[in-house]
């Protein structure tokens, strides 16, 4: 079950004590109890906040190690339990920082090369000081263990490392926020202890099942939208699976139990724009969620665009024409075949992206502009006349 953490207020209480200890004994009571008003008018409620199970944001099985930790240098504000990391035996510009727990791109501020994951129920995970991101698209989901960014030295006045913290906000904002003590899945507890630079000198090694497992797609092609249904596969879930489309599966334990692979169907989604969400287990109970897409499914054609008033040309003359664009409630509209003769049931492979043309010098006479919309799904709506040409 994951652990509670708490904001501890142990390490201002001592130094309250060690001021008040130094005053005469008149003066202590007042004192603790006023401090103990501001605390408890500053720092929220301990118990309000239950912070998901999270793992080091490092490399697995490399040892890095903590050049500056608790309540000291750049740690004095509402971000006091952080950690500042580096490898301890091999490269730190540019190693690979993942993921601590599942969670969603909340925010990127590319000055100081900062990434914040949104884990839910006002928790959150900063990484700080990154010379670049994989994505930075907000409310994409992250699995835990998967690559975001790398180390770098933005903002960190020349030193490459990589700067952690976990913090709880609330609304929209995560506002205000407070750091809590760090405590990893590998074992690894990091309380408040007081005084400064908390930590510091201590070598953290991230554990192997960070990555696990790995999940492999098949089937279909991202950001591409399809006219019919298709099959999208997966594999590598040696424990079992979970799946749904547009949500994170969630739960404690596969739907699908031992079952290795699995597939889903498009249409099972309906038209629209879609991501596939897999949480998979490994044959040791360790998991992982994999996301593919976006893909979407789009079988309905683009509507006609709409009548226009009849538009005269002057004859042996280039022309511009336009009309009103179509409508398309899916993949959008890609572009338009269009005709321009006298045969009312016409048609041409003429194509334009656009709702408008140059038409070749006409003859003196009438003709008739039709036009066939499709969209990038690959639907074509049905031929319409939509307007005359008088050439004169």
């Amino acid at each position: 079950m994951p652990r509670p953490h708490r904001v501890p207020r142990p390490h201002i209480v001592s130094r309250a004590c060690e001021y008040c200890s130094q005053k005469s004994g008149a003066y202590i009571a007042p004192l603790l109890g006023l401090l103990t008003l501001l605390l408890t008018l500053a720092v929220p409620p301990a118990t309000a906040h239950a912070a998901p199970e999270i793992w080091l944001p490092t490399p697995p099985g490399e040892t890095w190690k903590i050049i500056q930790g608790y309540g000291c240098g750049t740690h004095n504000g509402w971000d006091r339990y952080s950690l500042d990391l580096v490898n301890s035996a091999g490269r730190t510009r540019g190693a690979p920082v993942r993921a601590a727990a599942d969670g969603t791109i909340w925010s990127w501020t590319r000055k100081s090369g900062t990434l914040i994951l949104d884990h839910g129920g006002g928790f959150y995970t900063m990484y700080t000081h990154m010379e670049s991101a994989v994505t930075t698209q907000r409310g994409k989901f992250i699995s835990r263990g998967a690559v975001i960014g790398a180390v770098g030295d933005r903002g960190a006045h020349g030193t490459p490392h990589l700067h952690f913290t976990a913090f709880v906000g609330q609304g929209a904002d995560a506002s205000p926020r407070n750091s809590i003590p760090l405590s990893f899945a590998e074992g690894v507890e990091l309380p408040d202890v007081g005084g400064c630079n908390q930590h510091g000198g201590k070598t953290l090694t991230a554990g192997g099942q960070a990555a696990a497992p790995e999940i492999a797609f098949s089937g279909g092609q991202p950001g591409h939208w399809y006219a019919g249904d298709i099959r999208v596969d997966f594999s590598g879930a040696a424990g079992g699976f979970s799946q749904a489309w547009d949500r994170d599966p969630g739960g404690d334990a596969p739907q699908f139990k031992d079952a290795g692979a699995g597939y889903v169907q498009l249409a099972w989604a309906g038209e629209g724009l879609h991501t596939l969400f897999v949480r998979a287990w490994d044959a040791h109970g360790r998991q992982t969620t994999a996301t593919y897409g976006p893909i979407g499914l789009d079988f309905t054609p683009p509507a006609a665009p709409a009548r226009i008033a009849p538009i005269e040309v002057a004859a042996g003359k280039p022309a511009a024409l336009s009309w009103s664009a179509a409508s398309d409630n899916g993949s959008g509209v890609a572009g338009y075949r269009i005709y321009v003769g006298a045969d009312a049931n016409g048609v041409s492979e003429w194509f334009s992206p656009a709702a408008q043309v140059e038409a070749p010098t006409l003859t003196p006479g009438h003709y008739l502009l039709r036009v066939q919309p499709l969209d990038y799904a690959g639907n074509a709506g049905a031929w319409t006349t939509i307007g005359e040409i008088i050439s004169k």
